[in-house]
């Protein structure tokens, strides 16, 4: 290529970026904005993948949060060394580097390709930095034509320069939007608080009468920590800070152990809760504790919503690709037009609001725990019949 062909390759390029960062910024959603990163950094760079590893300086650790060949989110929780790697070297220096031979490299990390899926034959990284603060590493791998160049260089650090801000706007934006929610949902609670307190500070209010307004404190105070933790969970799945734990183990084991840890709060309500599985479930890849997690969240609400003398039913089958699990009640229902709300954050069906406590949290961070291990939630329901959540979950 003379030089005129590459300041015309370099002019196109630059016009991409142009273009690349108006539909960046438009971005607010976290996970589509990586995407569309790390796509845009192939593309730029005529590289075959490209990846992003975000940093977290609290602890200081650093992990893969997107790819242009990583389907799951599972992958994308994978932990890689600050110390023994080229993206923790990138992180420690904030320098952007280029690599000829990765794989003789004494800073290359020897388990990314079982993340990636890919032999790397050749790097470009730079770090993402904004506010003088180091976010995050963009990696191009295996150019496609050649070896990658300082021209390659620049243009990906045009490219971080936009991602960079980007990753920022939508982190802000996500964090506001929860807060904000968080925020309004605060004030029953402490009305309630408020309330209770008020009346025990009244000296024509009977013992009897402080006796309730003590046990309305601590329903209320229950209520808000329940409700701070869920929403501390679910803000870090939201945004990405929240990594799985991913290993491999045996599915039927922790169904087992749901059961168990539910069954006598069962029997104590005078509800039967049936157990039914098959012999031979194959073995799952996924955060154990997470999926743990979300199954008793599910059952926890079988039981609150249920009836009197009612059951619940858990049960699993595999297919060739997926796991599916039912949890059924016989309790009280959803109405048709709540279904396609109880995901949401805060929602609640209104007429079981005033009758059971809860904060319209749990069933989202269900749902955000089952998207990430790349699997789905249904619900069907009848008013007064009972509920059936499904899960089907992707397995080796």
């Amino acid at each position: 290529m003379d030089n005129s062909e590459i300041k015309n390759d370099l002019v196109n390029r630059y016009q991409q970026l142009i273009n690349i960062s108006c539909e960046l910024n438009s971005e607010l959603d976290l996970n589509i904005l990586l995407s569309k990163i790390v796509s845009a950094a192939a593309d730029v760079s005529d590289a075959e993948e490209a990846s992003i590893l975000m940093y977290d300086p609290i602890k200081e650790e650093l992990y893969f949060q997107a790819a242009t060949n990583i389907d799951t989110q599972l992958k994308r929780g994978m932990k890689v060394p600050i110390e023994k790697s080229i993206a923790g070297w990138i992180v420690e220096h904030k320098e952007p580097v280029i690599v000829e031979d990765p794989q003789s490299d004494r800073r290359h990390f020897d388990h990314v390709g079982e993340i990636t899926n890919i032999e790397v034959h050749s790097l470009l990284g730079i770090p993402l930095i904004t506010k003088r603060e180091i976010i995050g590493v963009l990696e191009v791998i295996n150019k496609k034509d050649g070896e990658f160049t300082k021209e390659d260089e620049k243009v990906l650090l045009g490219l971080g320069g936009q991602a960079s801000v980007a990753i920022e706007n939508s982190r802000l934006f996500q964090q506001s939007d929860l807060i904000e929610e968080f925020v309004h949902e605060l004030r029953t609670p402490l009305s309630a608080l408020s309330a209770a307190t008020h009346l025990l500070k009244n000296k024509r209010v009977d013992e009897e009468q402080k006796h309730r307004m003590i046990e309305i404190l601590d329903e209320e105070i229950d209520a808000l920590t329940d409700m701070s933790t869920s929403f501390l969970d679910l803000a870090r799945l939201e945004t990405g800070r929240k990594q799985y734990n991913v290993q491999n183990f045996n599915f039927s084991e922790l169904l087992f152990e749901c059961h168990g840890i539910m069954e006598s709060e069962a029997q104590e309500l005078g509800i039967a809760f049936k157990l039914a599985l098959p012999e031979d479930l194959p073995v799952i890849r996924g955060d154990r504790g997470k999926l743990k997690q979300a199954i008793i969240n599910l059952l926890n609400n079988a039981i609150k919503y249920n009836k009197e003398e009612g059951v619940i039913t858990l049960s699993c089958k595999a297919t060739e690709a997926e796991l599916v699990i039912t949890i059924s009640d016989t309790g009280l229902g959803i109405p048709n037009k709540d279904t396609s709300r109880i995901f949401e954050k805060f929602y609640r069906v209104p007429e079981h609001r005033e009758k059971i406590p809860g904060t319209g949290l749990g069933l989202s961070v269900v749902k955000q725990i089952i998207n990430g291990h790349g699997g789905r939630i249904d619900v069907e329901s009848e008013l007064g019949v009972g509920t059936t959540f499904t899960i089907y979950l992707p397995h080796q």
